[in-house]
């Protein structure tokens, strides 16, 4: 089986690795144990913050290069957005699992990654006779955010439009949802940082961070063996996220990651191998099993579902990230009272 992934530069994947190991210096490599408080803590200053930083950092430069686009629409300009949302994606798949708090509760989270996106919303919008800040502003969030931009961007099913084939309506669109983009990302950091911020109420309660830290990991393998997987392999190609890009693969590997960090890199396994050892290390194994399994899928998933070695890969990834889910939600019930 030929794999076809998308290219990501080194200075992206520079940022991912920062994240992935971004908890080795917490509790979870000080020693055998850890308290609820630091491992609160740990989760909050190691690796949700840094985290969000990045991201608001990345979508500046995604900023820079819709607007660079917008003003000079060329197949260089085209191929650098095009990468550039490529680097920025898995900086916000890999915080999926701690997507709750304000990116919850003030829709940050539908702002910069609603799907599917709505392509007869968008198309009609974008049928205008000119599309301008007022018109970006009645679009939903199925319409915007990371798959607004990604569908102009590359087209129906990795379609690849030359920049010739872009309209000023697009490019507009383009300029004016990459602004809106940083915009969140840079809102949502500020809603975790300081006294005041989200980051500091987690803090005050370790306890309950530490079962919503779990929920969080919980959600986001539930998600991906049930949706963003296993209901593809049922209904077809429509429903795999980033399916314009062809990176859906890109998505799987950020987002079990992400649930992997929430267990290793905060001390929370250290929490639970001191009530439960097996435990512990059954879930550890499971969630590397599960991170292994997403790197073999290929990209380009929605056109090779009919290819067997494909599907096989999928169903993998699936059956190892559900034991991921399941031994997850033991690690709930054992944690439940501390």
């Amino acid at each position: 089986m030929t794999e076809l992934r998308p290219f990501v530069s080194k200075a992206s994947l520079a940022l991912m690795a920062g994240l992935l190991v971004v908890g080795c210096q917490g509790p979870a490599n000080r020693g055998p144990s850890a308290t609820p408080s630091e491992v609160s803590s740990t989760f909050v200053e190691d690796l949700v913050l840094p985290s969000y930083t990045a991201l608001a950092q990345e979508s500046q430069v995604l900023k820079e290069a819709l607007q660079t686009l917008a003003n000079e629409p060329t197949d260089a300009h085209l191929a650098a957005a095009r990468q550039q949302w490529v680097e920025a994606r898995p900086l916000w798949e890999v915080t999926e699992s701690w997507a709750f708090g304000p990116a919850e509760t003030e829709g940050l989270d539908g702002d910069l990654d609603d799907w599917p996106v709505s392509v007869l919303e968008l198309e009609q919008a974008l049928a205008t006779d000119s599309f301008m800040a007022d018109t970006f502003s009645q679009l939903g969030t199925t319409s915007i955010g990371f798959h607004g931009i990604e569908f102009v961007l590359y087209g129906d099913d990795n379609a690849l439009p030359p920049a010739t084939d872009l309209t000023l309506q697009q490019t507009s669109y383009l300029a004016l949802a990459g602004d809106a983009f940083h915009d969140t990302a840079e809102q949502l950091l500020s809603s975790w940082t300081g006294a005041d911020g989200f980051g500091a109420t987690l803090k005050s309660d370790p306890e309950g961070t530490v079962l919503e830290m779990i929920e969080g990991a919980i959600s986001t393998l539930e998600e991906v063996h049930l949706e963003k997987l296993g209901a593809v392999l049922e209904d077809g190609p429509e429903g795999l996220e980033s399916r314009f890009s062809g990176t859906t693969n890109a998505d799987i590997v950020a987002n079990v990651s992400g649930a992997q960090n929430v267990f290793e890199d905060t001390g929370l396994k250290q929490l639970l191998a001191a009530k439960d050892a097996d435990l512990a290390q059954q879930l550890s194994d499971a969630l590397a099993m599960s991170v292994s399994a997403a790197e073999a899928m290929p990209s380009m998933l929605s056109q090779r579902l009919d290819d067997p070695a494909v599907r096989q890969s999928m169903e993998a990834t699936i059956e190892a990230t559900e034991s991921a889910f399941n031994l997850m939600t033991q690690a709930r019930e054992t944690l439940d009272s501390f």
